[in-house]
């Protein structure tokens, strides 16, 4: 950091930290929250697959990827912060709102668990920053962040700092179980070995701090038990991008009192070439021996490029760096210069201090701003944030079919009327504080549908409306995003080997079905079956074979939903789905039909008897299922009609010792 200002784009230092290892847990904090952007652009930094270039079939790419990790990607969010900029959500990621009790849910983390494939060793990846999930936070802003990874069953000061603040995030959620993520991730801390000693050698260990909590401290209690030795007397930059809206800064005057910097220098925060701060403010710092600054135009420039009439990016970094002509220890993180935020029971915040290591003296990374500027009116992170909010938490299984609304204020709710995109969807009664009301079948049947298209709602409640994003489970049962299969291209995704060939075919399908034209290049086309009635039944039999395959190792490996989604599930690959498109082809060869029909049944039959806990832990999937497979009792009746009577006879023999083989299910 001495030599100058760090600069990397935030997707590529988290892909770059992931480093190619498989992604096993995900959970994210922020306070905005653009659900659709976040899956489009910052999910795929998650895995290591080439995504396609269309946002809607890199979501379809996506949904592929995260079978894997059903119910273990999750982001936490202020409910009062929901951005609908970038469409709707519609992948497998557990959208969980938190309400803290006095301020704002304000933390911006990413808590990654990661296994080495070659060595199977398991680490958490850590980013703590200042970025919210928005286009503006992880595209067009200013950000900054700390990364590290604690691997487990090693050492490290954060580890218990952090599982004290994911026990508080799990606390303040207990509404929304189960959830799997934490499970995951507490379960790697809990291995890790705490170090005690705030530094080591003379160096100050990494510490993770945050506040919000019922007794926690100020952050300058925080900063001083940790650091404080380091911190008195050195030079203090502070580059924040929102400041209370009053005449003199508390939280600075705190800091300044309590460490004493001998030179300290403030970001003014600026818009159009307008200061967001009081002239008082301005004033203030300046009679108290401060100054004014702002980063240099080539940092704040879109690109890196100082073109003239360049637009300058918006500058949303919380950095607090201390530093001397020898060492230089830096906080990162949410907290801005405010009041709420340094606050020991304010906003729930989150950030490291850390030690950065030096190879010459640090300087200031503001340049002075001599003149003042002209000045607008101060702006608040949060100033629109409880501009039509209204505390409906909503919820929808796809599995049981089952939705549900909460009503999170303090006293009984009064009639709720909800809306998608204009239209009443729906009317809900007066409801009790935290307790979970089950909607009717019909108002959950109305849900179901919308949610085919949006996961935004809008509630209305008596002068106040607001946007309600509502939070999926039982994703295996939702229908896929894009695409459909025939019954032949179901067999074939079954059989490829590879998730580079799924990948490669879902990205050709894809295109097929939005018309774009573009071909893919030869050697990643999946390859034509012959039509010869051998090559037919034997892409039959391997394609039936390798989907028992995954179902097994899945099941064996304890990754139960990843089988759900292909034993139960609505997706475009799923068994259902292939029986009951086989039941609505009128064009396809019957016979082929009817032996596709028996393989399914016979590997129904196979998972029934080999995993019965697996099948009788989803009666809808069953159901499903089961009533997809009463195809054949049609389509027998179709092959008997174009035979003669001996084909009855044949079939009376045949069934049932096809069923009772195991050509088409791994032994």
């Amino acid at each position: 950091m001495s030599e100058g200002i760090p600069r990397a784009v935030l997707t590529e230092a988290l892909r770059e930290k992931i480093n190619g290892r498989e992604v096993l847990a995900a959970a994210f904090c922020t306070f905005r929250f653009d659900p659709g952007f976040f899956e489009r652009e910052i999910l795929p930094a998650l895995f290591e697959f080439q995504l396609h270039q269309d946002p809607d079939i890199r979501r379809l790419q996506l949904e592929e990827a995260l079978r894997p990790l059903a119910g273990r990607v999750a982001v936490y969010y202020d409910p009062r912060a929901i951005v609908t900029g970038d469409g709707t959500a519609c992948l497998d990621v557990r959208r969980i709102p938190v309400r803290p009790a006095t301020g704002y849910f304000h933390p911006k983390n990413a808590f990654i668990l990661v296994q080495d494939a070659s060595t199977q060793e398991r680490s958490l990846v850590v980013f703590t920053g200042s970025a919210n999930l928005t286009q503006a936070g992880w595209w067009e802003n200013v950000e900054c962040a700390h990364l590290e990874e604690i691997a487990e069953y090693g050492r490290s000061r954060t580890a218990p700092e952090i599982q004290r603040f994911l026990r508080y995030l799990r606390a303040m959620t207990k509404n929304f179980d189960p959830q799997t993520a934490l499970d995951d991730i507490h379960g790697l801390l809990r291995t890790v070995q705490p170090v005690v000693h705030r530094s080591a050698n003379g160096r100050l260990h990494p510490h993770f701090l945050f506040n919000g909590r019922r007794g926690a401290t100020a952050l300058v209690d925080q900063l001083d038990e940790a650091a404080g030795q380091w911190l008195y007397g050195a030079d203090l930059e502070v580059l924040s991008p929102y400041l209370d809206k009053a005449d003199a800064s508390v939280p600075l005057e705190t800091l300044i009192d309590r460490f004493q910097p001998r030179k300290w220098r403030v970001l003014l925060p600026e818009e159009g070439g307008w200061a967001r701060c009081r002239p008082e403010l301005y004033d203030w710092v300046r009679e108290r021996g401060g100054e004014w600054g702002r980063l240099p135009k080539a940092v704040l420039a879109r690109g890196g490029k100082q073109a003239a009439g360049a637009v300058h990016r918006t500058v949303h970094a919380k950095l607090y760096r201390f530093f001397t002509k020898d060492w230089e220890v830096t906080l990162v993180g949410s907290f801005n210069l405010t009041s709420p935020a340094h606050s020991g029971g304010g906003n729930i915040e989150t950030g490291v201090l850390s030690e950065v290591t030096v190879n010459r003296r640090p300087r200031f990374w503001l340049e002075a701003i001599e003149e003042p500027p002209p000045f607008a009116q101060p702006e608040g992170e949060d100033d629109d944030a409880d501009e039509g909010y209204v505390p409906l938490l909503a919820r929808y299984d796809w599995a049981s079919g089952q939705a549900e609304v909460l009503w999170d204020g303090a006293s009984d709710s009064p009639t709720i009327e909800v809306y998608d995109r204009g239209v009443r969807l729906f009317e809900i009664g007066h409801l009790q504080p935290a307790v979970w009301t089950v909607l009717t079948a019909d108002d959950a049947a109305m849900l179901r549908e919308r949610l085919r298209e949006t996961s935004f709602l809008t509630a209305v409640a008596g002068d106040q409306r607001g946007i309600v994003l509502v939070h999926e489970t039982g994703m295996a049962h939702r229908p896929s995003i894009l695409l459909d299969l025939s019954p032949a291209d179901i067999l074939r995704y079954w059989s490829m080997l590879t998730a580079d060939q799924r990948n490669a075919y879902l990205a050709e399908h894809g295109e097929a079905l939005r018309g774009s034209g573009e071909d893919l290049p030869v050697e990643r086309r999946p390859g034509k079956c012959e039509d010869t009635i051998f090559d037919r039944f034997a892409g039959m039999f391997h394609g039936f074979a390798s989907l028992g395959r995954a179902v097994g190792d899945a099941l064996d490996e304890g990754r139960v939903e990843e089988a759900r989604f292909r034993m139960f599930g609505a997706k475009y690959d799923s068994l259902p789905v292939l029986a009951e498109q086989v039941a609505n082809d009128t064009v396809g060869d019957p016979l082929d039909r009817y032996l596709m029909v028996l393989c399914a049944r016979q590997l129904a039959d196979h998972v029934r008897r080999a995993f019965p806990e697996f099948w009788a832990a989803d009666p809808t999937g069953v159901a499903r299922l089961e009533g997809a497979l009463t195809v054949r009792a049609a389509l027998r009746e179709q092959l008997v009609a174009r035979n003669d009577a001996e084909m009855a006879e044949f079939l009376d023999w045949y069934e049932p010792r096809f069923l009772g083989e195991t050509a088409v299910v791994p032994a």
